[in-house]
């Protein structure tokens, strides 16, 4: 029997999967689906997907979870969260005009460079960030110049798959505030579209879509997508925060100075404080999942991946568990090595930035090197934080810390010394739910229900959504036909050690190295 309590449809929209999830008013998944999708790129610096591709993920995703519930179940809202600045012209029909700009997508840097030369710091100021390529804004200048058809047709702007797929499935054309704050477009203190680059680009203010808080009821579901995915007609459909909100308020909640950690492939550190700053060329503003705090991000082009290059590198055939043994025998090192493999967005924003050791002697061996790299990116999160920390509340208890590279337990010691803060590893099978935990928490207060708590403070008592089914990149492939609770035992805190005092005394020779190689990154440039 399902729950009394009304049972959300949960969509996390992401970019390389559209996952669902039935989740019941007490938190149990009932059924659950996940639908892969493909990403073109069409040229140097082009990162494309199609919005009809998008919708048919949805759809195929939506039908494994709803047909893993048993018979006699309802469903009371639909609600989706997922990537965000996302560039999705449609013409008159609705239909996309061509395929979507991804956040990713960085073709547009000469028009990054007209804007700014254009604005400045007041396009940075109203926006809360300092622009990239990939800016919505600059997106949008780029196809006036390279593509005058493309604005000619658009009848219709959207800024996300999750507005994407809640429009196509007969919701009103919106865009929640975080997503909105991601694209340059929006004047992040006033909640409003920023005129100046409106006119700048020749934008309908007509052709945007609303402004909605993140939760936010956006219109019903029509007959003919009822019928596509399997639902009835006249489910209310709720606009969560896009994926880095969601993701923030399911792992730790809303309460401003929420902070936590993710190390995959790339790392950040997220926090939420009550109103925005200054803009920050390290440091990326949003509007946090509640609608009115502020979300700082600071993000690590290369964490996990520097970490593996290293293991391969230095101690070539060792497994993970191996190169582990290898880190905590060699114990902590004197070296200071910067994992700017690809460039740094934070705790400096330079692409030119590369990977650097210094302290090298004849005595150094391989599994110090590789310990290196480990240190290196703690290094890099400690000075994160303390960018963030001007703006956040004194932090209270541990930072939970997510992703595969956090798996590591000699990883996680390095994390918590360097730091000199106790850390708190959330289990990959919470982590990799915390998208749809963001959406179920806004579904449950829009349909004024009680709303579930985040995912750091449930993963201590096993109180996740549930495991069954999820593999490390969310939910499988099959769905959750045999969603059942997890079972997942309790979460130990990993405290600082004896080797913070010797972290802290070389740290601020590590932050100087940036700067003091800035000029060797500029001369190898290719």
């Amino acid at each position: 029997m399902l729950s009394p309590a009304p049972t959300a449809l949960v969509v996390d929209a992401g970019t390389t999967a559209v996952k669902a999830a039935v989740v019941a008013g007490d938190g149990r998944v009932l059924g659950g689906g996940s639908a892969g999708l493909t990403t073109a790129h069409p040229g140097p610096g082009r990162v494309e997907q199609h919005p009809d591709d998008w919708w048919r993920g949805f759809v195929g995703a939506v039908r494994q979870a709803v047909s893993a519930v048993s018979a006699g179940g309802s469903v009371d809202a639909l609600c989706v969260t997922g990537q965000m600045q996302d560039c999705v012209p449609l013409d008159a029909d609705g239909e996309p005009v061509r395929p979507a700009l991804l956040y990713a997508d960085q073709r547009a840097v000469a028009e990054l460079g007209a804007l700014d030369a254009r604005f400045g710091a007041d396009w940075h100021r109203a926006a809360g960030n300092v622009g990239d390529a990939a800016s919505t804004a600059a997106q949008l200048l780029w196809l006036r110049r390279h593509e005058p058809e493309t604005p000619r047709r658009a009848r219709r702007l959207l800024l996300g798959a999750p507005g994407y797929l809640l429009h196509r499935a007969g919701g009103r054309a919106a865009v929640d505030l975080t997503t909105a704050s991601t694209t340059g477009l929006l004047d992040i203190r006033a909640r409003d579209w920023w005129s100046p680059m409106l006119h700048e680009l020749s934008l309908d203010p007509d052709t945007l879509p609303e402004l909605v808080a993140p939760g936010s009821p956006v219109g019903v579901l029509a007959p003919g997508p009822a019928g596509e995915l399997g639902l009835p007609a006249g489910l209310p459909l709720i606009h969560a925060a896009g994926d880095a909100g969601a993701v923030t308020d399911g792992l730790v909640g809303a309460e401003p100075g929420a902070t936590n950690i993710s190390l995959g492939t790339s790392g950040w550190v997220a926090a939420l404080t009550s109103r925005p700053g200054e803009p920050d060329p390290a440091l990326h503003q949003l509007i946090g999942a509640d609608g009115r705090s502020t979300l700082l991000i600071g993000a690590l082009l290369s964490a996990g991946a520097t970490v593996d290059w290293a293991r391969r590198t230095y101690l070539p055939g060792a497994d993970h568990a191996a190169a582990d043994r290898a880190a905590a025998d060699a114990g902590p090192t004197g070296l200071l090595m910067l994992p700017s493999l690809v460039g740094e967005r934070s705790p400096v924003r330079d692409p030119d930035a590369t990977g650097a050791v210094v302290g090298l002697r004849a005595t150094t061996t391989a599994a110090q090197l590789y310990r290196a790299a480990m240190e290196g990116v703690a290094y890099s999160l400690r000075h994160v934080l303390a960018l963030l920390a001007p703006r956040l509340p004194a932090r209270n208890g541990p930072i939970p810390l997510s992703g595969g590279a956090a798996r590591s337990p000699v990883f996680q010691q390095i994390i918590a010394d360097v730091l000199d803060c106790p850390v708190c590893p959330v289990p990959d099978a919470h982590a990799a739910e915390a998208g749809l935990r963001g959406a179920h928490r806004a579904a449950a207060s829009a349909l004024g229900e009680p709303v579930p708590p985040p995912l750091a403070g449930a993963a201590h008592s096993g109180a996740g959504l549930s495991a069954a089914g999820l593999s490390d990149a969310g939910l499988s492939d099959a769905g959750l036909a045999d969603a059942r609770p997890t079972g997942a035992g309790q979460v130990t805190v990993c405290a600082p050690g004896p080797a913070r005092e010797h972290y802290a005394r070389l740290a601020d020779a590590h932050a100087g190295l940036w700067t003091a190689l800035a000029p060797t990154f500029r001369s190898q440039r290719p």
